[in-house]
This record gives structure tokens, sequence and C-alpha cells, in this order.
């Protein structure tokens, strides 16, 4: 069967990735978008919940927060302030493999605010006392999480998934974690994890390469050391097949949920096989799960198939809601659509139908400085220098015989960690 033919992107109008190289070897990542009048910086590390210790759990998102309340220069809340001052707004995200720290402000503004952030991310003060008082509100932010049933579920089932493995600890830690962790502890993880070769740089909208390079390459980015790559790291995540339940209190409606093991992100062309398989599996009313599940047997209320491209392993998380009484038949029937699912290749119009949902995606994840940019920079941390519509050609690589033989397999049933969650009143 021939490859999939795809609609071309103009490449007039298609944002070009300029990929340059600080002397220390740091990645930067330039998109210039001529129409946008913002520029977005974007400071990745990788430094996520993965590369703590099992004495270190929640340190990676507490460090995020501590990271804002001051450097060697700037007092607390100096630099919201003149962020703030120059027309700008920041933000910070932890996930499992890294963190970041964006701003997004005028054009006029971004070298002043671009050594503000370098400031800030790599000099913290880390003072007794803003240690203290920032526990205090990661707790906080960690309990309003653990009073939420869908994100205690959610949680529940990655640590019965990937048992051990890093991917199954909460981000956030947990109540005793946080009491253990020190001032100590956050600046050697900082230390081990927060230089060159784990730091990648990527600034998008109204930018010009060359004169933003030549100041990047004067700053201390250009001088920063490189850390030596962390020892004792998670190897390839396995999940542990099999099926589990929850009762949880104030969950509005039933929950079957099942996560699967896929292959790593750096992977990138089994990586768009897994995005053609999600879209002919949960995306729209005529995909194969939501046709039958809940157009035709009208079974589920909501249904949702996510892939989470990861360095370690990536997961695909599944989760379907229904009314309490109809749970344990969507136990029953939602694994046998799953192997129905696999008995034959996908029809070329369900493929073509998939095919032209990855390339809208694309298409509108071009279209702002900051999609972009959190596009580009895990893949620059991973060593990944990609056109920014080659996921395009990704998709290319597959016909239908060949997902159904390397792609469809990794989601069937017996793979999967399966999770039922009632309300807790309810019994079947």
């Amino acid at each position: 069967m021939a490859r999939l033919k795809l609609p071309c992107l103009n490449s007039a109008t298609t944002p070009k990735l300029h990929h340059r190289s600080l002397a220390n070897g740091i990645p930067v990542g330039y998109i210039p978008l001529p129409e946008a009048g913002l520029t977005y910086l974007d400071l990745w590390i990788g430094a996520g919940s993965r590369w703590e210790t099992t004495t270190e759990t929640g340190l990676a998102h507490f460090l995020e927060h501590m990271v804002f309340k001051g450097s060697r220069r700037l007092a607390e809340g100096e630099f919201d302030w003149r962020i703030e001052t120059l027309g700008g707004a920041s933000n910070a995200a932890t996930g499992l493999d890294d963190v970041h720290f964006q701003v997004v402000c005028p054009a006029a503004a971004a070298l002043e605010a671009l050594g503000l952030l370098t400031e800030l991310v790599l000099f913290p003060s880390f003072r007794d006392e803003a240690f203290a008082l920032e526990r205090l509100v990661v707790q906080e932010e960690l309990k309003q999480t653990l009073d939420q049933p869908d994100e205690v579920a959610y949680q529940e089932l990655l640590k019965r998934a990937c048992g051990a493995h890093s991917y199954g600890r909460p981000i956030l830690g947990t109540p005793a974690s946080l009491d253990a962790l020190t001032v100590e502890a956050m600046a050697a993880f900082h230390r081990r994890l927060y230089g060159a070769g784990r730091l990648a740089v990527v600034a998008s909208g109204a930018v010009a390469p060359e004169a933003f390079h030549g100041h990047l390459e004067s700053g201390p980015l250009s001088r920063w050391a490189s850390v030596s790559p962390p020892q004792g790291v998670d190897p390839r995540l396995r999940i542990q097949p099999g099926h589990g339940h929850l009762k949880l209190k104030r969950l509005e409606c039933a929950r079957l949920m099942a996560c699967w093991a896929m292959p790593p992100a750096a992977e990138r062309t089994m990586v768009a096989g897994l995005d053609l398989a999600v879209c002919l599996l949960a995306e729209g009313r005529r995909s194969w799960l939501m046709s039958r599940l809940r157009e035709e047997l009208e079974l589920v209320d909501e249904l949702d198939l996510d892939l989470v491209p990861l360095e370690g392993g990536s997961l695909a998380i599944l989760e379907a809601g229904c009314a309490p009484a109809k749970l344990r038949q969507l136990e029953r029937l939602l694994p046998q659509c799953l192997t129905d699912w696999l008995g034959q290749p996908p029809r070329l119009q369900d493929l073509q139908r998939a095919c032209r949902q990855m390339v809208t995606r694309v298409c509108f994840g071009l279209e702002s400085a900051g999609s972009v940019a959190a596009h580009v920079g895990p893949s620059l941390l991973r060593g990944q220098v990609t056109p920014l519509d080659g996921q395009l050609a990704d998709l290319q690589a597959w016909t239908a015989p060949t997902l159904h033989h390397q792609v469809m397999p990794l989601f069937a049933p017996h793979k999967a960690h399966w999770l039922s969650v009632l309300p807790v009143d309810n019994e079947l």
C-alpha cells in the first residue's frame, strides 16, 4: 500500500526553526513569527520529577516555586515587578521529564527580560525563611489536588501501573515527602541538574535570531558549567498489567481507566504512528471507541485517550466515564472493542480522517509563539532538531498494514493496567 499523502503546508508561511548552540553546547531554538507583536522566552531544564531520588519526591516542583523567591541580585518579588513593569508576564511548569520557565513580553523588552529570567533560574538564593514559607504554599497546592477525586484517580492509576518507576510518583510529592525536604537537598538538586547538557533555550515570536544569539553568547548561559549525567536513572518504563478497583468520595460518575507503556519520545516515527492510533481510536464521533461506546451503545458519557511522550517510555492513558450502574458492562465491552479493533488494518477512509485531524493539529500548533516553544523545547533537550512540520513527514512513513502490525498491538487490553473507580456510596 502506498504511503499516506498529506496536504502540504504553505512553505512561505510555515514558521522556521533556526538552531544554534552556545559555546558550552546549550542548544537554542529561534522561531521568528513576523506577525507576532510579542516575544516568548522559554528556558527548559531536564530536571522534572523523573530525576528525583526516592527521598526527593516533590522536590523538582518545589524548586520551581523557590526559583521565584529571589536570586543573588534579585530580591524576593523583584523579578515579577520588573517583568510586569516591562509589560510582560511569567510562568513555569514542572513535568515528569523537565521543568520550564517562561516569559512573554514586548519585543523591545525581550533582551532585558531574558537577562532577568537567566539570573533568576541560574542563581536562586534559597533563603531558609522563604523556603519555610513556600513549603506551606506547595503543601496547600497538594491539599487542593488531593481534594479533587479525578486527580486522585489519575495519580492512583500511574502509581499502580508504573510500580517503582519514577513516573508513578506524584510530581507534587506527598505530605510526608514535602515535610522531609530541606534547603540543602534543594540546592544539591539544583547543582546536580541545572547545568549545560541539561538546558535549552527557545525564543519565538518577534525575535531576530542573529542579534538575540549574540546577546546570549555574551551572557552567563554561555559560560554555565556542564553537569554530569544523572546516575541510577530508571530503566525503560514497563507497565504492570492488571485490574484494580478504587472508591472515592465526591466522584461525579464512575470511571474506567487504563494505562499502557509506549515507545519513548525520541522515537519520533513511532510517536507519529501512536498519534494516528489515538485518532483512530478516540478522537471524534466516528472514531472506533466513540462510535461504539457512546454513539451506538450510549454506554459512556465521555471518553479520552491521551498520549504523553516521555523520555523513559511514553504513556497512553484512557479514561471513560459512565453511570455507576453501567461500569461492569463497560469493563466487559471496552476491552472487547479494543480486541475487535486489533483484528484488522484500519480502513483507508478512517486512516485518511485521522491524518487530516493530525494535519489540523499541527497547523494549529504552529499559529502561536507559546505553542511552538512548547513543542521545540523538549526536542532540543533530547538533542533532536527537526523542522516544525516534521511530524507530517513522520506520518507519511505509515501505511494501514504497518500501523496494524507495529503500532496497534501496543494497545492490546492485556498489556494495560486497568482501574475501575466508583463513587464511594455506590455498590455494584
